[in-house]
């Protein structure tokens, strides 16, 4: 079974565009002449927008001792930056709370593993102290975008894929590519692509299964690899592959990661899991 490029890129182009309202902040975002009073006027336009961001705002994971209870607060205390990933992934969420059966995935487990993703990325990065935990929570909510467009295809070949894992002792994305002809990694590169996002998040969403094969930015794809792995080995959402795409010694290498270090960041994101309103 290899499926050819124009079909991949077809489905590509079916998939709907951003919402404008996402699109909007995160360009007002990057601006760095916009103020907070611009940038709230655009959001409150948008009640789900809002509503996301105030949540998140007041989840456990940031942590803030007080409530905070008005849109430029929030803006105020999370920065530019963190509003810009909280407006993908309001964009996103639609999309990722879907069912998809080629990888035994349930209604919003891909959109659970994607948020676990990409607040492991940014975790490892202030644990690190690598200077852009921002845009590596983006890229870790977008790493497995590509599945929404090949879970068809592999919804025919699953269980020999999974065969073939354990015969050939390979990582599931490196047999997608062999067997399917592309994997959902290299799909969701295509797919950002058509989306306008810069070159980092492509990079990092292209290679986040092969981050040493990466032609740029190979600390960031290391980063949301070994996110990616992290967040699988927690078991929330994920799919067939979760377990059988393991974190490779070279990420780890890279980022100067040991075992200890793995552990306490497990640790801490045990601790803010128990918190119901994460994923919403």
């Amino acid at each position: 079974m290899s499926i050819k490029l124009e079909h991949i890129l077809k489905r590509v182009q079916a998939l709907p565009p951003l919402p404008t309202s996402a699109l909007r902040v995160i360009a007002l975002t990057k601006n760095s002449a916009t103020t907070v009073k611009e940038l709230e006027i655009v959001i409150a336009q948008d009640p789900a927008l809002t509503a996301g961001i105030l949540r998140q705002a007041n989840s456990a994971f940031y942590g803030y001792a007080r409530r905070i209870s008005s849109l430029q607060e929030a803006i105020v205390m999370l920065g530019f930056h963190v509003i810009q990933g909280l407006a993908m992934a309001s964009a996103v969420a639609p999309l990722l709370k879907t069912n998809l059966l080629g990888y035994e995935i349930e209604q919003e487990g891909l959109w659970k593993h994607s948020m676990l993703t990409a607040m492991t990325a940014k975790r490892l990065c202030h644990y690190r102290k690598l200077p852009y935990g921002d845009v590596a929570f983006t890229a870790g909510l977008l790493h497995d975008i590509g599945k929404l467009v090949i879970s068809i295809y592999v919804e025919e070949v699953g269980s020999f894929l999974v065969k073939k894992v354990e015969q050939a002792k390979l990582p599931y994305a490196e047999l997608e590519e062999k067997i399917i002809g592309y994997s959902h990694a290299t799909v969701g590169g295509f797919l950002a692509r058509t989306w306008f996002l810069p070159e980092d998040l492509v990079s990092a969403i292209s290679y986040h299964h092969n981050p040493s094969q990466a032609p740029s930015f190979l600390e960031l794809a290391s980063v949301v690899h070994v996110a990616n792995g992290l967040a699988s080995l927690l078991g929330i959402g994920g799919g067939v592959d979760s377990l059988l795409n393991p974190i490779q010694a070279e990420a780890l290498h890279r980022l100067s990661l040991k075992q200890a270090d793995l552990e306490h960041l497990m640790s801490e994101l045990g601790e803010i899991l128990v918190d119901p309103s994460l994923f919403s």
